[in-house]
């Protein structure tokens, strides 16, 4: 009965919207309703990982893909809710009235941090505005003030101060970064010019007489929208001049926000109880959809389109925020070659989509390749389009980034320059060091790491850069630090590869032993390590998932090529038959220096009733109550710990995997400094003596996301990572090392110890 109701509801509702709902072919996607306070601004990042609103009781939250909150923060309530924008290369959100009325915080999105809190004005922030290429922030305030700060070494710096008679109320760049305007509440507008030592001013003038809600410049061309309280204005920008073209009333009295669609051709505006989606025609404004769900007599403040063209939300003084579907807008142009890239895409990737070679890469790209789907094109073919696509867009961004970045390329090899040094690690001999926006360690003596403080400006990192088989991008790989005067070349390990973050993958895998540890050591007679995986992508009363198989494959194909790991991989396993091997695993005989890792990849959920986790296996019931069905984790905890093998980790990339220990253990850092003087054969025997029963979980109390088909998850790549760091000079890898690289990760991973662990214990992989 109750399947009938929703369904005639649905049917009721449909019908309702489809009455206004012309053009945009709006349909609701999601809902926040009873928020506690207006809502002041809501939209998604540039390339969607995130969604973000603030309200008007200085509440800020931040949302990643799977509407999990990852970020909370409320300021002072009375100076009412903050403006936010996100940095184009969705690294950076700049959020206004972080703690007070007039100072900003900056968060990094990758780890949740407030990395910097800018000040210098003296009273409530209005607006916060990015340029396209990322370089800049300005941000206008109650204070008669904007300031324009420029982003150097990852720090924003106070670049220039404007002072103004009238409180500043809006601000926005043109496509190109080349113009900035600004205006007042009374329409009092100032449109600066950049050039050789900052913007300057070019235009001052008093562009309406009405009450300013906000302006923007188009995402394509010069063209100006500015919303007063009783129309929306269009401009033309031409030879340094803003001139007026047309405009539209609004009855309503005021246009609140006015946003862009990413492709240009409609623009958003508002009033009382709606918002309005409007066509820019040549000579007019022409309105073509309404959105009506919001509360009888009160006023939508805004309706943002994501970059994608997929969504628009619409939020305001009813204290909810609704997320619609679209049609009929298309992607911008950076939305579209990141699709293309049909990868993630890793920090210098995304910096490198400046508006010039977004435009350079959109214009050059063969439209037949772009083309959707064709009903009578194979699987195998569309497939195949969409490789040479992704592979064709990857060669062209390779060539902007390294203009951008200034690499060197030369037969086979590059030249990268460094962009700063992090610190020098005495105990472990290893320089960290940045290149191309990520960090990379550098093992080398004392003495060298001196020489090459003083002239780290001179240093260059050199790599291969090759094509595999037919394909049209590179592999870089095989990175090496060359210091001037400094015969050595030193590998270099980054975080991530900057090129791609498949290709360090690929490009490490490929390079076979060239560079592996030269002096490597073994267990001793009779020590084995297994790996015993369990991954699940399809799930008989559970969604499936796309990435787990190929996540245990991977890591499994790693330890045993790499280390030597008899692995087996179960697939799709039911309760019992994850039981049974198990089973198997725990009869086995063990010798003292043997080693078992336990894998476990797919579905998990947590009992807020019983505080029990449970692994969710393929025949699992939605309608267990009792969770009869599911492997809980104390159950697996108990299984686990009495394998009779001595040495044991225990990895969980599944939902709520931290939860699989309820007294987690202070976070295992490796070898103390009583190891420090103990050579690697030493280590290895003495850490061999202690009982290991150690775990490492994707995340904490909290879904963690599968990732994109074809790719691995997030956590499974940076583990993945740590396995080909291959335990760096002395081939031994160690717990501590693999947390070095899975730490960023978000959500956080957790590690501890379970059941019989003894103090010192670790487990211990050995390049073969």
């Amino acid at each position: 009965m109750l399947k009938k109701y929703l369904l005639v509801t649905m049917v009721l509702l449909g019908t309702w919207q489809t009455s206004y709902s012309q053009e945009m072919g709006l349909t609701i996607s999601r809902e926040f309703n009873k928020l506690g306070a207006v809502v002041v601004q809501a939209e998604f990042s540039p390339f969607r990982s995130y969604f973000v609103y603030s309200l008007g009781n200085n509440t800020a939250r931040i949302f990643d893909r799977n509407w999990e909150i990852v970020w909370e923060h409320q300021g002072n309530p009375e100076s009412y809710g903050g403006a936010f924008a996100f940095s184009p290369d969705e690294n950076y959100l700049a959020l206004g009235k972080y703690r007070g009325a007039n100072d900003i915080a900056i968060i990094r999105l990758k780890d949740m941090k407030v990395v910097q809190v800018l000040g210098n004005h003296q009273y409530w922030i209005n607006d916060l505005e990015f340029s396209h290429d990322g370089r800049f922030l300005v941000s206008v305030a109650g204070d008669e003030k904007m300031n324009i700060w420029e982003l150097s070494l990852e720090t924003f710096q106070l670049a220039q101060n404007f002072e103004f008679e009238n409180e500043m109320r809006e601000t926005s760049f043109s496509f190109d970064d080349k113009y900035l305007v600004a205006c007042d509440i009374y329409g009092n507008t100032s449109l600066f010019k950049a050039g050789e030592s900052g913007f300057g001013p070019v235009q001052e003038a008093r562009l309406t007489k009405g009450n300013v809600t906000d302006l923007a410049f188009h995402p394509t061309n010069y063209t100006l929208l500015m919303g007063t309280s009783g129309d929306l204005r269009r401009y033309n920008l031409r030879n340094d001049l803003l001139s007026f073209t047309d405009s539209i009333e609004v009855r309503s009295g005021t246009t609140g926000s006015v946003l862009f669609s990413p492709d240009g051709q409609y623009v958003s505006y508002c009033g009382p109880n709606r918002a309005v989606i409007a066509r820019l025609d040549k000579g007019s404004i022409q309105p073509v959809d309404y959105v009506f769900r919001h509360t009888v007599r009160t006023s939508v403040y805004g309706a943002s389109f994501s970059e994608d063209g997929e969504f628009l939300t619409s939020y305001g003084e009813d204290q909810q925020i609704l997320i619609w579907e679209i049609e009929n807008v298309s992607p911008s142009g950076k939305s579209s070659v990141a699709a293309w890239l049909n990868s993630e895409l890793t920090l210098a990737q995304r910096r490198s989509l400046t508006p010039g070679a977004v435009k350079e890469i959109a214009g050059s790209v063969d439209k037949k390749l772009t083309l959707p789907r064709d009903e009578f094109e194979s699987s195998r073919e569309y497939n195949a389009r969409v490789d040479k696509l992704a592979d064709w867009t990857l060669m062209e961004l390779q060539t902007e980034m390294e203009k951008l970045y200034g690499v060197h390329s030369n037969s086979g090899r590059v030249q990268i320059p460094l962009q700063g040094l992090v610190g020098y690690n005495a105990d472990l001999e290893i320089y960290k060091i940045r290149f191309m926006e990520t960090e990379a360690g550098v093992a080398m003596p004392i003495s060298s790491a001196k020489k090459f403080k003083e002239q780290w400006g001179n240093a260059y990192i050199r790599a291969m850069k090759v094509r595999q088989g037919d394909r049209s991008s590179y592999l870089y790989g095989s990175f090496e630090l060359s210091v001037p005067g400094d015969k050595m070349k030193y590998p270099v390990t980054p975080l991530e590869n900057p090129f791609h973050p498949e290709e360090q993958e690929e490009a490490e895998a490929g390079r076979g032993g060239a560079m592996l540890p030269k002096d490597t050591v073994s267990m001793g007679e009779g020590g084995t390590t297994y790996a015993l995986m369990f991954a699940t992508n399809v799930y008989d009363y559970y969604s499936d998932l796309v990435n787990p198989v190929l996540d245990a494959q991977t890591i499994g194909a790693e330890l045993s090529e790499s280390y030597g790991v008899v692995s087996e991989v179960v697939i799709n396993a039911t309760l019992s038959e994850i039981a049974a091997k198990i089973r198997e695993f725990a009869t086995r005989p063990y010798q003292a220096k043997d080693n078992l890792m336990v894998f476990f990849a797919g579905h998990g959920v947590y009992d807020e009733v019983f505080k029990e986790g449970y692994v969710i296996s393929r025949d699992s019931r939605m309608d267990d109550v009792g969770k009869t069905s599911y492997l809980s984790h104390s159950n697996l905890r108990t299984m686990v710990n009495n394998i009779g093998c001595p040495h044991i980790f225990l990895v969980m990339d599944v939902c709520f995997g931290g939860t699989f220990d309820p007294h987690l253990a202070s976070l295992h850092r490796g070898a103390s400094s009583a190891y420090a003087d103990v050579s690697t054969e030493d280590f290895v025997e003495r850490k061999m003596k202690y009982k290991t029963r150690l775990y490492l979980t994707s995340g904490g109390n909290e879904y963690v996301p599968d990732g994109r088909p074809g790719f691995h998850s997030p956590f499974a790549r940076r583990f993945i990572e740590s396995l080909r760091y291959y335990g760096g000079d002395d081939g031994v890898l160690t717990t501590a090392e693999i947390l070095q690289f899975v730490e960023k990760v978000n959500p956080q991973p957790r590690f501890g110890e379970f059941g019989d662990n003894e103090p010192g214990s670790d487990f211990i992989l050995i390049v073969k």
